[in-house]
């Protein structure tokens, strides 16, 4: 089914077309939920596709579905408290090390990562779904680009920091995380489907990072890196 034809079967009420519009959007939306570091991203998510179904009919065509979908998604996104993000399984160390790093940018450096590298909108695009000036958040991504390329190099030389790399990183987080999470994010879609309430599963929060004792090794061998880049500090 092509986004065409899931836009119209959605607005006429078949469930199958609002499935595929789902399963398209939430990797970028539930990437987000963590690299924002939200409370409760599974509750934010359900609100943020039950506005969307709400709204179908101001859904004009493919091209509009990012910042359609994006200013519903960081407007409820953005009013959650914040909490320490959690590790994507299965993620390269390098991968891993980067997510980290960009889950320590202040917000509105990870807003510009997301937006502009994760979901590919132009700087008008972003500037619509996040309310802010088209020059503050190119200069966010740029002050994200020189931090994480001025960190990652120390440890991960072989890492691009440029757009395509970063577009690259991204992605790869984004595929990781959804597979890890296909389950949870079925549920949410129920729930959205049903009118159901959902349930914020009871896990442990974990900071993003890897295991004390791994991280330990490796600062050994990267010449102190990690042990700089996994010390304890909150978001930005």
């Amino acid at each position: 089914m092509t986004l065409a034809e899931a836009i119209v079967r959605a607005k006429a009420g078949e469930q199958d077309g609002f499935i595929c519009l789902f399963w398209h959007t939430v990797p970028h939306v539930w990437l987000a939920a963590a690299m924002l570091g939200c409370f409760k991203p599974g509750e934010a998510v359900v609100q943020i596709y039950r506005d969307a179904m709400a709204s179908l009919d101001s859904l004009r065509s493919p091209s509009d579905l990012r910042v359609w979908i994006g200013a519903r998604a960081y407007a409820v996104l953005l009013r959650q408290e914040e909490r320490e993000g959690t590790e994507i399984p299965s993620l390269s160390d390098a991968a891993q090390a980067a997510y980290s790093l960009m889950g320590k940018l202040p917000r509105l450096e990870r807003l510009a990562l997301l937006v502009l590298c994760g979901e590919g909108c132009s700087a008008p695009q972003a500037s619509e779904i996040l309310s802010q000036q088209e020059i503050e958040i190119k200069r966010a991504l740029r002050r994200a680009r020189q931090q994480l390329s001025e960190q990652m190099k120390q440890a991960y030389p072989a890492v691009s920091c440029n757009m395509n790399g970063l577009i690259a990183l991204l992605a790869q987080m984004r595929t990781e995380q959804t597979e890890a999470d296909k389950a949870q994010l079925q549920e949410m879609l129920c729930c959205v489907q049903t009118g159901e309430a959902y349930t914020q599963p009871e896990t442990a929060e974990q900071p993003i990072t890897a295991d004390h004792a791994d991280i330990e090794d490796k600062s050994e061998e990267k010449s102190g890196f990690f042990h700089k880049l996994f010390r304890s500090h909150r978001f930005g």
